[in-house]
């Protein structure tokens, strides 16, 4: 069985959201539109609450069959649903994957994102048996980029059209993080 729960403090939850939860979800994609869809295509005013249904379900159906894990981060003290984590495009031959975050507006500036960068890694090297994980973040988000950096990911360069966006390819930097790149 792999684990529902990646993290736990009194501050932050890091776990699988179920589609009892998609409101939470919905909250926290429209706080972030204006900062979130400056990057990901699937975050704009348009996305409603049977997006956030389908998108959990899906997850958990992506789960069940070993292709995509994603977790959600939690505010414990209020409940709220406040970013997401998720290891996806694996590549089992060559033991890789992707992984992706995005932390709700109003909630960024407080290491949450490394936090959930290193809990979703070690998911990853230690459930998932990968060696290495890719970050890739569109050129011009440094935030994003800020976070694989502080999450300890070796920048391995720009390339070019890396990325779409709205149907245009763009260049993205490529992180990488490897099991010895973690904390102990």
């Amino acid at each position: 069985m792999i684990m529902r729960q990646l993290y736990q403090d009194n501050h932050t939850e890091i776990r699988v959201a179920t589609e009892l939860e998609a409101a939470l979800h919905l909250d926290a994609i429209r706080d972030s539109v204006a900062e979130i869809g400056a990057w990901e295509t699937w975050c704009s005013d348009q996305y409603q609450l049977e997006d956030s249904r389908k998108y959990l379900i899906d997850s958990e159906q992506k789960r069940h069959r070993g292709v995509e894990f994603n977790f959600c981060l939690f505010d414990r003290p209020s409940g709220q649903l406040i970013g997401s984590v998720g290891i996806n495009r694996i590549n089992q031959d060559y033991k890789f994957a992707n992984i992706g975050y995005w932390i709700r507006t109003g909630f960024t500036g407080r290491s949450l994102a490394p936090l959930a960068v290193h809990a979703a890694a070690r998911f990853a090297f230690n459930e998932l048996a990968l060696t290495r994980l890719e970050i890739v973040a569109m050129e011009g988000n440094h935030r994003s980029c800020r976070v694989a950096e502080k999450a300890g990911a070796v920048a391995e360069g720009l390339h070019r059209n890396r990325l779409y966006y709205h149907g245009e390819p763009r260049n993205a930097w490529v992180y990488s993080l490897i099991p010895s790149d973690l904390p102990a």
